[in-house]
């Protein structure tokens, strides 16, 4: 039978209809969207072709009640059959969406609309809306973390002003007072008051650094051997001279025994067991502060681990212990602030205990305690530790110490040298460059942050050095802890690394790890002028030979260090290896001196095309120290050999 058209006209060829429907087809296919035909009281449904490969059904599938509903997503069936029983009543399928399970298991979002076309014969579209619903989800997910993010600037600057402004504010009026004291009790109450404010003052800072950096996503948990028994330990050290100036008992279980040798991020451990640690031994007031160490599981290359944190104070309510990991949640807002806390520590726990791929929890009772468990994977150790705490060898070390805040100075030397240390104090990185290149030491407490010459640089440049100064351990001192300033750090060459604000302990517990983990430093002879050359170059070439080579060796100085700094900058590496060994050769003449090794390591990095800034500016300190020396020492040669 052939189609016709309208009432006289021609019959419609069957190619002509083909080839509509064909057509149709396409531009369907192009839209996203396909038609549908319905009559509910026939039972009757109709789908083009674009309809059956949005829904995944075979063409030769019939569309049935029963098919729809068993795709239907099975939270959404009942608001599909309201919509269509609306739509009966009123004659439009208001455009909505629904989600359809296809046989391949993929869900999608799909959009249906109609209306009545004749009697109850209805007629759509459907459009598969499964991209916009995702792209509208990520717009509302973009909002929500804008919206966030300035929720969290406004806290942060709450907390800046609550925590930080107001104590300044405190330490500021405290210092006025200080001043017109005259009585020395009051002195002394008024100095532990500015310390404990200001490291109140600290630990806020620390932890909003921290969290920021966490919630950024910046956080890098490292990957090294440790000894996960003495760490743990080691902390719970660290709390008991608190627990004890409140008369609590501080106990360990699972601490003593054999290492255990582990691989993971020691640090972020630490501080999340500090966080947890702290706060029980300060909410609790009397009775017990206990913390356990267990192995829960294993995998194929990692051992769980559990430590669990239990304290006898006062309990956390229910309403509360749900929002306790929350940022800014402060259970007791006057004793938080009593004690100088920002609120953020547990947050930032929970966020490194996830970043660890661990969790942390919390279960308490009010009037009775609360108890905080860690449990966190660690794989196996594939390396040999170093010897714990106890193990450590005994005896003074040469210290050197580059810290440019005075009073931080002051502090740490006093602490070493008390210890029996033999300390070097200096305020910047020149100077501890100059005293690396002329002076053997052991170990070298190296602040990153410091003027003339930073820590960075410093460091360096001693790498840059001959050896035995190259090779000093240099232990990097800095507020600034985060990860990737770290790595910067032990890039430029340093041994390990000790975040500020300096806790005594922790830092006398670095010194004794990197002693055992390196060789005592090698012994030098210094600056020493042969005075018998000297007396036998007048015996041998006469009084006016004499004094016209020591006044050469004196222009040399004074000249060829600008020869050599001018030669570096022009990358012309032979010449300034030339002039570097000439003087250095001028030198050995008359005595045994650091800056003939500095001029030594300046030829040879000449040689590998290379000289660090810092050297440079120590070659012309040195020859000018240099040059006082020797015009003291040659002032009258004649008469030595008289």
């Amino acid at each position: 039978m052939r189609a016709r058209g309208p009432q006289g006209a021609r019959p419609i060829p069957p190619e002509t209809v083909a080839e509509a429907i064909h057509l149709l087809t396409i531009a369907e296919s192009l839209a996203g969207a396909g038609h549908w035909r319905s009559d509910a009281s026939r039972n009757l449904f109709l789908w083009s072709p674009e309809i059956y490969r949005i829904l995944g059904l075979d063409p030769d599938t019939p569309p049935t009640v029963d098919i729809l509903r068993s795709h239907y997503h099975p939270d959404d069936v009942q608001r599909v059959m309201l919509a269509m029983q609306e739509s009966a009543a009123s004659g439009v399928v208001t455009p909505f969406r629904f989600r359809w399970i296809r046989p391949d298991g993929r869900t999608i979002h799909v959009q249906v609309a109609g209306r009545v076309d004749q009697g109850t014969e209805m007629i759509g579209i459907m459009r598969d809306v499964t991209q916009e619903v995702e792209t509208e989800r990520a717009l509302i997910a973009t909002r929500d973390q804008v919206r966030a993010a300035e929720r969290s600037k406004a806290e942060m600057l709450e907390l800046l002003r609550r925590e930080v402004r107001e104590p300044i504010q405190s330490l500021m009026t405290s210092l006025d007072s200080l001043r017109l004291s005259t009585s020395e009790a009051q002195r002394t109450t008024q100095i532990t008051t500015l310390a404990q404010t200001a490291d109140g003052v600290l630990g806020v800072i620390d932890e909003m650094l921290d969290f920021t950096r966490v919630d950024a996503g910046r956080v890098v948990i490292e990957s090294i051997n440790f000894d996960l028994r003495a760490l743990v330990r080691t902390t719970a050290d660290l709390f008991s001279g608190a627990a004890a100036a409140k008369g609590l008992t501080l106990q360990g279980h699972g601490l003593d025994g054999e290492p255990v040798a582990v691989r993971g991020d020691p640090a972020r451990l630490q501080q999340i067991l500090s966080n947890l640690l702290g706060n029980a031994v300060k909410y609790t007031e009397s009775g017990i502060v206990s913390v356990a160490l267990s192995p829960t599981r294993s995998d194929d290359d990692s051992d769980w681990w559990m430590v669990i944190v239990r304290d006898s104070g006062q309990g956390i309510d229910q309403e509360i212990l749900g929002r306790i990991f929350t940022r800014g949640e402060q259970v007791d807002a006057a004793r938080l602030r009593l004690h100088g806390r920002s609120g953020l520590g547990l947050a930032i726990s929970q966020q490194l205990a996830e970043a660890m791929g661990g969790s942390i929890a919390v279960s308490s009772e009010p009037g009775k305690g609360t108890t905080f468990s860690i449990e966190l994977p660690f794989r196996r150790s594939d390396g040999v530790l170093q010897l714990s705490p106890e193990h450590e060898t005994t005896g003074p070390m040469r210290i050197l110490l580059a810290e440019d805040n005075p009073i931080n100075r002051r502090l740490m030397a006093g602490l070493l040298t008390r210890e029996g240390h033999d300390v070097v104090a200096v305020e910047d990185g020149r100077k501890a460059l100059s005293a690396i290149a002329t002076q053997p030491f052991d170990l070298v407490l190296m602040d990153m942050q410091m003027p003339v010459l930073d820590g960075l640089e410093a460091t360096r440049a001693v790498r840059a050095l001959d050896p035995p100064a190259a090779n000093v351990p240099i232990l990097a001192i800095s507020a600034d802890s985060a990860p990737e300033r770290r790595r910067i750090y032990f890039d430029a060459g340093i041994d390990s690394f000790l975040p500020k604000p300096i806790v005594s302990s922790q830092l006398l517990e670095m010194i004794g790890t990197m002693r055992r983990a390196r060789p005592a430093a090698a012994t030098s002879e210094g600056d020493r002028f042969d005075r018998e050359r000297l007396n036998l170059l007048v015996e041998q070439a006469g009084y006016e030979e004499a004094a016209l080579l020591m006044r050469t060796l004196l222009a040399d100085l004074a000249d060829r260090p600008r020869r050599i700094a001018a030669a570096i900058r022009a990358q012309a590496w032979e010449i300034a290896a030339a002039e570097a060994d000439a003087l250095r050769t001028m030198l050995d003449c008359f005595g045994t001196f650091s800056l003939s090794r500095l001029l030594a390591a300046i030829g040879r990095q000449c040689g590998r095309r290379e000289c660090q800034p810092a050297v440079v500016a120590e070659l012309f300190d040195q020859a000018k120290g240099l040059a006082v020396i020797l015009e003291r020492e040659m002032g009258s040669p004649g008469t030595t050999g008289r």
